[in-house]
């Protein structure tokens, strides 16, 4: 199964297994979405990838330029953000390599972030000619504006322990060290009050709910306005052309440069 959950003493681990690089399409996008809201009788929910890769993002064909097409893939991230910020449970992406476009779009929807030092996040989408509608909802609520604006805008990636610092995710580890740090952190907020950890998550939730319920929507009809788009399409095109390279390989090109 791409999904796969695991659950046993107040802890659902969610694992992402779609190699190479875990790129996403509507159905895994509604496939995370049923197993996030399955796991909310547990208390902490964690949230991992492949070692190579958290998820490259979602399938460059989810983006082609049909209006219906544009929709079905809208609506799959859509589910999946909203059942990250309804689960009763608290959430903890565990991010080591690509992080990218959709996939960090899932990880920012989380409570925690944890990352390797060496993973790469970013928001690709304007190198292929349309935006991560999810990123404009809750990316400056993690970041701020102006760092929200940088890396939309201009599509760069930056290295874990940079994303770190930038406040996307709350720590960064040498890579071999994040299996451990996380289930450190996940022994922590087990042993924590349950009743002081849901009134804390659904305060510090109340901005990302509004988000999604709010920005989401206006964010949507904004890229519900590509469907047609040339740029779009010759993009998507172009991408299929190279289709038989290596997802992570394609990704790494069209990212302007680390920092």
């Amino acid at each position: 199964m791409p999904l796969r959950l695991a659950t046993a003493s107040g802890l659902a681990d969610l694992a992402i297994d779609i190699p190479p690089v875990n790129v996403l399409d509507g159905a895994s996008l509604e496939e995370l979405a049923r197993l996030v809201l399955q796991a909310g009788g547990e208390r902490v929910l964690v949230l991992r990838g492949l070692p190579r890769a958290f998820s490259a993002g979602v399938s460059i064909a989810e983006h082609a330029p049909e209006p219906a097409a544009i929709d079905a893939m809208l609506a799959a991230m859509r589910g999946a953000l909203n059942a990250l910020v309804k689960t009763p449970a608290i959430t903890i992406a565990a991010v080591s390599g690509a992080c990218l476009g959709g996939g960090a779009e899932i990880a920012t929807a989380c409570d925690l972030v944890l990352t390797a030092d060496d993973a790469r996040i970013g928001f690709p989408e304007i190198r292929l000619a349309c935006f991560p509608p999810g990123a404009t909802a809750l990316l400056p609520l993690r970041i701020g504006g102006s760092r929200a604006a940088d890396w939309i805008l201009t599509g760069r990636t930056l290295s874990g322990r940079e994303a770190a610092d930038a406040g996307f995710a709350a720590r960064s580890f040498p890579a071999a060290d994040l299996a451990k740090e996380t289930s450190r952190l996940v022994e922590q907020l087990l042993a924590t009050s349950p009743a002081a950890l849901a009134a804390a998550r659904d305060l510090l939730r109340a901005e990302r709910r509004r988000a999604l319920a709010e920005a989401l929507p206006r964010a949507e009809d904004a890229y519900r306005m590509l469907a047609g788009s040339e740029d779009l399409e010759r993009a998507v095109a172009e991408f299929g052309k190279r289709g038989a390279r290596d997802t992570s390989e394609v990704m790494r090109e069209r990212q302007i440069g680390e920092d």
